[in-house]
């Protein structure tokens, strides 16, 4: 026997007007994120500053610059709105012979003293939520053991902490921290761009060729080699640095490797000379002029299909001024 109570409800429902099926709408697609890795190296990172030149010559902005050590130095010098021959002129003003002074710390060779008053000059109070293109920075926490990314903060102290060479530079004290060179444990944080927001990676590493070595000679031209090591002393710890940190990167670029690498030429520039950034430079042109092919794909891809939204472009370069460097105070200042 029929349920007339099912009748019932049939015949109400035939009563309601059907109501039109709401569709879903679709998700705008994301905009496509292009990051720039930039690997630690000392002097060697002039090199960066040709392939930001040849990024300029073919229209390429990344999304977002990651760096460690120098190449996060030329990472914010970049993002805040220098150009690459200022970043050139940065360089050689904060040369060994330039910016050495006593430590009064005693905790590396030389002190920050003169390198902070010169980035202080340039920067200024600065920080990360003033940079016209979003960026970080790779240290190294003493206390933690731990790689440390910084984004936001003043921009003086995240320079000075990226590049804090151990036993040559101080640490830097920030938020709690003991911060030291990055390259200790990430000296080329592709993996710092992929958890920043990046779907793709140029990737630049600077590590020198390990095959070959020699010791230095005696009478070493590196003012620091005279100022407190032997240079074949120096020269032994720069190389077991270097193959720590080429074992290291190649283990990180095997969990994370980037949609392009390049690498290079910069074996025959000392890690601890900044003098000379045109050499650098030229060997970072020479290397991303030999990948433009592969970079302009890069370039087509970040643009996407017409329906894909615009990627927000960079805000406008400023001008900016470099400070004047300044002189000793006294001539014992000077150290070497």
């Amino acid at each position: 026997m029929q349920d007339p109570q099912a009748g019932w409800v049939r015949w109400l429902q035939d009563l309601m007007p059907s109501s039109p099926r709401e569709e879903t709408p679709a998700l705008a697609p994301e905009p496509r994120q292009l990051a720039l890795a930039l690997g630690g190296g000392g002097g060697k990172g002039s090199a960066h500053i040709g392939v930001l030149q040849v990024l300029e010559e073919l229209d390429i902005t990344p999304d977002l610059i990651v760096g460690t050590s120098a190449g996060g130095a030329v990472a914010v010098l970049y993002a805040v709105g220098l150009s690459w021959e200022q970043i050139c002129q940065v360089f050689r003003d904060t040369a060994l012979r330039r910016i050495a002074t006593p430590d009064p710390t005693r905790t590396g060779l030389i002190g920050q003293r003169k390198l902070a008053a010169y980035l202080t000059g340039l920067l200024g109070d600065r920080t990360f939520a003033d940079l016209r293109i979003p960026c970080a920075v790779v240290a190294t926490d003493l206390a933690s053991g731990q790689p440390v990314t910084i984004s936001d903060g003043p921009l003086v102290s995240a320079l000075l902490a990226t590049t804090a060479l151990p036993s040559i530079m101080p640490p830097v004290m920030r938020d709690g921290m003991i911060l030291a060179d990055g390259g200790i444990l990430n000296n080329l944080p592709i993996d710092v761009a992929l958890a920043l927001g990046a779907q793709k990676v140029i990737a630049v590493e600077l590590n020198e060729a390990l095959p070959d070595f020699q010791l230095a000679p005696v009478e070493a031209e590196n003012p620091l080699a005279r100022l407190a090591l032997a240079p074949q002393q120096l020269a032994i710890a720069n190389r077991a640095l270097a193959l720590l940190i080429a074992r290291t990167t190649e283990l990180y670029l095997q969990q994370h490797p980037p949609a392009l690498l390049l690498r290079p030429d910069v074996a025959d520039i000392p890690t601890l000379d900044m003098s000379n950034p045109e050499k650098g430079q030229t060997a970072g042109v020479a290397t991303a002029r030999a990948a433009a092919e592969d970079l302009l794909a890069l370039r087509s891809w970040r643009l996407g299909p017409p329906t894909d939204p615009a990627p927000p472009p960079a805000r406008p370069r400023l001008p900016f001024t470099l400070p004047s460097w300044p002189q000793p105070d006294t001539p014992e200042e000077e150290i070497i």
